[in-house]
């Protein structure tokens, strides 16, 4: 009898825990949060019923809200650049699949390249144009320079794709020769090397870009030489989650087989505000690649080989929060690659281009009561190899290397004079430097050049609403001062080989101080958060590159001379546009638009003109060049862009783009220079580029597909007819690129990226060849 009522009992208890086990079941909901697009989990999305009652996805998107009452509960799912969605559930469901779709618009809310302070893109009357996230994810790209090609009006050359020792990135009229400038930025960090004005785009990991931020226009009033032709701001990723881990494999056309490693966390100290936040990656690539050459040349010249391709680089960042007030962060990153350029003779691999790079940057970003600081130094590193073997009549080898180094500090100060009103200022140190020689190996020779260049500039800028921001108001006015010093060209041990360059020898160059006021106004007018217009002007200048200045040596065509005493370079640009949506409802309601046009005058261009001598280096005479301010030009254009979004998964964007260079004056050097210049159009710039695209993702295959055409644009200075080319003119071309992409299981990704799908052949000026289709395929997994 006892024992039964034991039994009784505990049998009462059992049933009384299985019953509260499942009544804690029944107040649970589980599942996991997804991208509604290419379905990744979003690990550190927020899920909550209330505020005080929440929790955060974990790695894989997964969560389990527990706690809950009643039958059925509504709970809202947020995340950084995606739509807040609220949905209700049945209190005790269980392995949901919540999707989130990304913001309407993919710009960002607020932008840092204009003004160099976070600024509401809304309230920044000038033309920027925004590369988000989405859009770089559906190109099929191998460097990160490629994401530009589908932005309205930019001027974009990489001859040979992935081979290509170098690409060049402009706009609005600048010649596609040079990068010098248009001011390339990696967070805020100027990356154009003071010796040639260039910036190594193979040295970017795409993996570690989050956007990139183009601005339109002469920045110089803000971010002084290199910025008279506009800005470009790469803007990296930083981490949202505590600890993710991205790794990939791709293989493509011409045996190139790349990898890539990308992993990084946010920690939450347990003190309110504090944080710490890492990344990392690395990546290699290698490729068999093509015979870039003609076939004319290759006819001719039995030691023409493959162009081919070796590269790695890795980078690590950290920064450290301080009560959500103060952040210290520090990177480094390092890059190497050895690149084929097609011809061997007797060395190893022939003639080759190396870059060993490396760049450390320290930073501070905090608020010190009612003022914002901005604070940054840095140092970058390139040694620069090249090997030059041929066989004409005799054989030569020499090799090159040139060390540039560029450093620099970088300040402003930011404090707020109302709700609407905000002005900035600081000051920019840069010092910039190159030691380089020649080394002949089959001769005596070592030809030496160097040269530095230090630039301190200060500069301030005001930021004025009015009418509840209807009306903005910018202003700014920088002051430069550069000072090129320690210039010199000249050879030990001189034979045969280099007598020709005896005469242009100078041990001590002349020392040479420059300055630029640089002053910039524009203003627009906001009806609506929709539509507006703006005008503005803005003086940009650009003070000479080192290697125009202290280095002689041969150039296409003929033979160069160091111009230690050129001067910098200015523009005037004036400029009007709008922004408009058309239809405030109906199906058309998100058709955004832009529209632009400028006028722009540059005086003292730099361009390379004849001294009326000639030179024998060996190959009968050449002319002599030598770089000077001898021009006047007038460069005007007018850009038009469309963004429509169809449905949250289906986008389309068109651009067009008009520019006319023109030389309006020219002035001889030389008495007996026979060419004149006056209006002849700047070389390498396109009239007309049209860019479109689409982008569907879902959860079957995402999809992107893009097209560019890019106009006729003149060889050389001349405008006159070239034999190789057989024309005055690059000819017009059309390209079209597709990626296909999806998830597959739980933690990967495959994608196949075709550049270039009708395999149109586009020449260069010594009518080489680039790669023509390009077929990547590729595989990630994500953590």
């Amino acid at each position: 009898m006892y024992t039964t009522g034991i039994t009784r009992w505990l049998l009462i208890i059992l049933l009384m825990a299985l019953s509260s086990t499942g009544l804690h079941a029944q107040q649970c909901v589980g599942g996991q949060v997804l991208d509604g697009s290419s379905g990744y989990p979003l690990p550190g999305a927020s899920i909550a019923v209330n505020p005080g009652q929440g929790v955060i996805a974990g790695r894989n998107g997964q969560f389990n809200l527990c706690g809950l009452q009643g039958d059925s509960v509504s709970i809202s799912f947020s995340y950084i650049g995606y739509k807040t969605v609220r949905i209700t559930f049945r209190v005790g469901s269980s392995n949901i699949l919540v999707t989130m779709q990304p913001e309407t618009s993919e710009i960002e809310t607020f932008v840092v390249t204009a003004t160099r302070t976070d600024s509401r893109i809304v309230n920044t009357p000038v033309r920027i144009n925004q590369l988000g996230p989405k859009l770089i994810t559906s190109l099929p790209v191998q460097s990160i320079d490629e994401v530009l090609k589908v932005a309205t009006g930019i001027n974009y050359s990489r001859p040979f794709g992935i081979l290509s020792t170098k690409a060049t990135v402009t706009m609005r009229g600048m010649s596609g020769k040079e990068q010098g400038r248009v001011l390339i930025l990696v967070d805020g960090i100027p990356m154009n090397k003071s010796d040639g004005g260039g910036f190594d785009w193979n040295m970017l990991d795409a993996a570690m870009v989050r956007r990139i931020e183009v601005t339109k226009g002469a920045g110089s009033a803000i971010y002084g030489g290199n910025a008279m032709g506009g800005i470009i701001n790469i803007i990296t990723r930083k981490p949202e989650a505590p600890l993710f881990v991205n790794a990939g494999l791709e293989y493509g056309t011409y045996n190139t087989i790349g990898g890539k490693f990308v992993a990084g966390g946010n920690f939450k100290i347990k003190k309110p505000g504090d944080q710490w936040t890492w990344m990392a990656n690395t990546f290699y690539r290698q490729s068999d690649g093509y015979v870039t050459q003609s076939e004319a040349d290759v006819k001719s010249n039995p030691y023409i080989v493959n162009s081919d391709l070796r590269e790695t680089g890795a980078g690590f960042r950290t920064a450290y929060s301080i009560g959500g007030k103060h952040t210290i962060g520090a990177s480094l990153n390092y890059y190497n690659d050895n690149r084929g350029t097609g011809e061997k003779v007797h060395q190893p691999r022939g003639n080759t281009t190396d870059h060993d790079s490396y760049g450390v940057n320290l930073n501070y970003r905090g608020q010190l009561g009612k003022y914002s600081i901005l604070s940054a130094a840095y140092f970058l590193n390139e040694d620069y190899r090249k090997v030059n073997e041929y066989l004409k009549d005799d054989y030569t080898w020499y090799d090159v290397l040139s060390t540039r180094r560029d450093y620099g500090w970088l300040t402003s100060i930011t404090r707020p004079l109302g709700d609407q009103h905000k002005v900035t200022g600081g000051f920019d140190f840069r010092n910039g430097s190159v030691d380089a020689w020649d080394k002949y190996y089959t001769s005596t020779d070592i030809v030496y050049n160097a040269g530095k260049m230090n630039t301190l500039s200060f500069f301030l800028q005001d930021e004025i609403g009015l009418l509840q921001e209807k009306v903005r108001i910018l202003a700014g006015l920088r002051y430069d001062v550069a000072g090129f010093h320690d210039g010199s060209f000249y050879i030990e041990t001189p034979s045969q080989e280099t007598e020709f360059m005896d005469i242009y020898q100078d041990k001590a160059m002349p020392t040479h101080i420059r300055s630029a006021l640089s002053p910039r106004i524009s203003a627009h007018y906001r009806w609506n958060s929709s539509n507006r217009v703006y005008l503005g002007y803005s003086r940009g200048f650009r003070p000479a590159v080192l290697d125009d200045m202290c280095r002689s040596g041969r150039i296409k065509g003929g033979f160069k001379i160091a111009s230690p005493d050129l001067k910098p370079e200015y523009l005037s640009n004036f400029e009007a546009g709008t922004d408009f949506k058309p239809f405030r409802s109906g199906i058309l309601r998100l058709l955004t638009m832009e529209a632009s046009a400028y006028y722009s005058l540059g005086t003292d261009f730099q361009y390379y003109v004849t001294n009326g001598q000639t030179i024998d280096m060996g190959f009968g005479e050449r002319p002599i060049f030598i770089r000077a301010n001898i021009s006047e030009v007038e460069i005007y254009g007018a850009e038009f862009s469309a963004n429509y979004e169809i449905v949250p998964s289906v986008t389309m964007f068109a651009g067009y783009a008009y520019a006319s260079a023109k030389i309006l004056d020219y002035t001889k050097i030389a008495e007996n220079d026979t060419i004149d210049l006056f209006g002849k159009t700047m070389t390498d710039v396109p009239a007309n580029i049209v860019t479109a695209g689409v982008s569907w993702q879902n959860r079957i295959l995402n999809a992107g597909l893009t097209f560019r055409y890019t106009g006729a644009m003149f060889i050389n200075d001349q405008n006159t007819w070239d034999e190789l080319v057989q024309s005055d003119q690059y000819p017009a071309y059309s390209t079209v690129d597709l990626k296909f992409w999806r998830p597959v299981f739980r933690y990967c990704h495959v994608s196949l990226g075709i550049q270039n799908l009708f395999d149109v052949k586009i020449y260069d000026s010594k009518y080489n060849v680039g790669p023509g289709r390009f077929i990547t395929a590729g595989f990630e997994v994500k953590f």
